[in-house]
This record gives C-alpha cells, structure tokens and sequence, in this order.
C-alpha cells in the first residue's frame, strides 16, 4: 500500500498590517461607549432568550445555550472592570492639584 506525503499545506499567515486611512465615520469616545453598552445588552438579551428556550423545553442545543450565557457574563465583567479602570482614572484625575 502506498503513502502519498502532505504536499500542499500552506504555513497560516495573519495579516497584522494596520490601515492609516480613516474609517467612514470617526466616532466620539462616548459613540464608542455607547455601542459597547448596547453590543453587552444585545449578549444579555440573547442569553435570556436562550434560557427561556431552555426552561420552555424549546432548546435545541443545550450547549449553545451555556455558550450564549458565558459570552454574555464575560461580556458584563469585562464591562465591569473598564467602568472600574474609567472610575479610577477619573478619580485620579481629581485628585491632582491645580
């Protein structure tokens, strides 16, 4: 019986070029925040959704649904955390004399 060798696997290459051109629409801090916060919201809501599915008996992956709600909670506590370090800074910030 004959082996034929692996000929054609090509290396994995990331293209880490970054683009100078701007983007359609440069958006403020606060624009950034805010679809952030939504992006979090829309994770939680959909975990819900699934939860729901999944006490209705309507679930077809129980996975998915856990899946759903882990990226939902990592989503929040990373939410967390950058309010903290925001908090902290401001903080910072008003503690420095004038």
């Amino acid at each position: 019986m004959k082996i034929n060798g692996i000929n054609s696997i090509q290396p994995i290459t990331i293209d880490t070029t970054i683009s100078d051109t701007p983007s359609k629409k440069d958006t403020s801090f606060s624009e950034f925040l805010e679809n952030a916060i939504n992006q979090v919201n829309g994770l939680q809501q959909n975990a819900i959704k699934s939860n729901q599915l999944l006490a209705a008996g309507k679930a077809e992956n129980l996975h998915q649904v856990m899946i759903d709600s882990e990226k939902a909670e990592v989503a929040l506590q990373f939410t967390i955390q950058v309010r903290n370090k925001i908090m902290d800074a401001y903080n910072e910030i008003m503690r420095m004399p004038l």
